[in-house]
C-alpha cells in the first residue's frame, strides 16, 4: 500500500518511518513519459503523464528497500556517485509542488544543481515486502 505525501504531517511520516533514508543507496530507476503525442508536423508534450520511480535500499532500517513514486514532474535529477544517502528532505512550495531532496543537494554559483531531486505534482511512496 502507498502512502501519499500531501501535508506536513505526511512528510514527518514519511521521514521518521523511512529513517530519512539515511544510509540508503539507490538500487532502481525508472523513468516514463506517456505524455508525448504526434500532432501533425509536431509532438505535444503532455508534463502530467510523467512517472518517475525509486527503489532504495536502506540499510539503517534492517535492509529494507523504500519504493518511491514522483508524478507530473517538472524537473529531476538522479546522479550517483556510489556514495550513498545520507539525509533526505521533503518540502512543499507555495504553488503545491513536492520537492524532494537527498544530503548533497545544492546550486553551486554557475547555477548548476548537484545531488539528487525531484519536484513533482504528486509523491508517494511505500516500503517493499520482503520477496
Amino acid at each position: 500500500m502507498y502512502n501519499e505525501i500531501k501535508k506536513k504531517e505526511d512528510i514527518k511520516y514519511f521521514l521518521e518511518t523511512t529513517n530519512y533514508l539515511h544510509d540508503g543507496c539507490i538500487i532502481g530507476v525508472q523513468y516514463e513519459d506517456k505524455g508525448i503525442t504526434k500532432i501533425e508536423n509536431r509532438y505535444y508534450h503532455d508534463p502530467s503523464l510523467t512517472k518517475l520511480t525509486l527503489k532504495i535500499l536502506v540499510t539503517s532500517i534492517w535492509d529494507a528497500v523504500v519504493e518511491i513514486e514522483f508524478q507530473d514532474l517538472y524537473e529531476w535529477q538522479i546522479k550517483d556517485d556510489q556514495s550513498g544517502i545520507i539525509d533526505t528532505q521533503v518540502t512543499i512550495d507555495k504553488n503545491g509542488w513536492i520537492i524532494w531532496t537527498d544530503g548533497s543537494y545544492h546550486v553551486n554559483k554557475k547555477g548548476q544543481k548537484n545531488g539528487l531531486f525531484a519536484q513533482a505534482r504528486t509523491m508517494r511512496w511505500r516500503i517493499e515486502e520482503n520477496k
